[in-house]
């Protein structure tokens, strides 16, 4: 293999310049030395030099890393190929303790015991509002976590772990009046729901919308960790659940059922709690 051909496998890498030179250079001196011997050993090699000046590029290892190398065959008659794995094994010790706490999408720093942080089961670490819509997407829909940067998964078990462990870790209701399912609100804007198969906004609390077309204003309630709201069976704004209140009073002037969506007094939901109220109701106007 001649030196055209060695520049022309470089190229393909984008290289240019000074550092193609040198690249071909040392692979020519390698194959002159048979420790390069075919021509799937040299698209490895360049390869192996592309993605070392990719690490350098994105501040991962030393600028002098490269010339380091070349000093080292020419000068210390080391093999490259050899040279390069013992290379990569460093500077992907040093990128991962580099990168350890930060957050893979935004870059930030993550504090240690932060409740803000996600550990997916790659190790790879995100702040939970950089991911939060793919995760509560996972944790709703039951698919787990996809890392967006190695494609491994996170079992949902495991994230609802760790959103558990976190002591501000509420569950909501589903909007829709018949439906008793849960999710996990961290920030979505949209909740699809697994078991009524609704689609809802939550930043304005509506059901689906066309794109772009969200109706969120200043005076639309913020969806806040632990809400629950229903639908309004009669004029569908949503009317938020407070202190537990098993009926809902919509501004419509409806009142209806939380457990169920049915109209006050329609339902067999309370029963129990009304039999307690007019028993005591009872008491309390004989003792007076």
């Amino acid at each position: 293999m001649n030196i055209y051909s060695i520049i022309e496998i470089i190229k393909h890498t984008e290289q240019r310049g000074v550092e193609l030179l040198i690249d071909a250079l040392i692979i020519g001196i390698e194959i002159g030395r048979n420790n390069l011997q075919n021509h799937e050993n040299i698209v490895q090699i360049v390869e192996s030099l592309s993605n070392l000046k990719r690490d350098i590029d994105l501040s991962f290892s030393s600028p002098f890393l490269r010339d380091e190398i070349f000093d080292r065959v020419l000068n210390r008659n080391e093999k490259l190929e050899e040279i390069l794995l013992s290379v990569q094994k460093q500077c992907q010790k040093q990128q991962l303790k580099q990168q350890t706490n930060n957050c893979k999408i935004c870059s930030q720093n993550i504090e240690k015991n932060s409740e803000n942080k996600f550990n997916a089961a790659c190790q790879h670490q995100f702040h939970k509002q950089c991911v939060d819509n793919v995760l509560a997407q996972g944790i709703n829909i039951k698919i787990g976590f996809i890392c967006p940067i190695c494609g491994q998964s996170t079992l949902q078990e495991d994230i609802e772990y760790q959103f558990k462990a976190n002591k501000n870790f509420k569950t909501s209701c589903c909007p829709t009046p018949q439906c008793k399912n849960q999710f996990s609100y961290i920030g979505q804007e949209i909740y699809r729901c697994s078991k009524c198969e609704k689609k809802f906004c939550l930043k304005c609390q509506s059901q689906n919308h066309p794109i772009n077309q969200c109706k969120a204003d200043i005076q639309t309630p913020k969806f806040e960790i632990g809400d629950n709201y229903k639908e309004c069976p009669k004029c569908q704004l949503w009317v938020k659940q407070l202190d537990y209140e098993k009926i809902l009073h919509c501004l419509c002037k409806y009142s209806f059922c939380f457990g169920c969506g049915n109209k006050e007094g329609s339902c067999n939901c309370n029963k129990d709690q009304n039999i307690l109220q007019s028993i005591a109701k009872s008491l309390y106007q004989k003792i007076k």
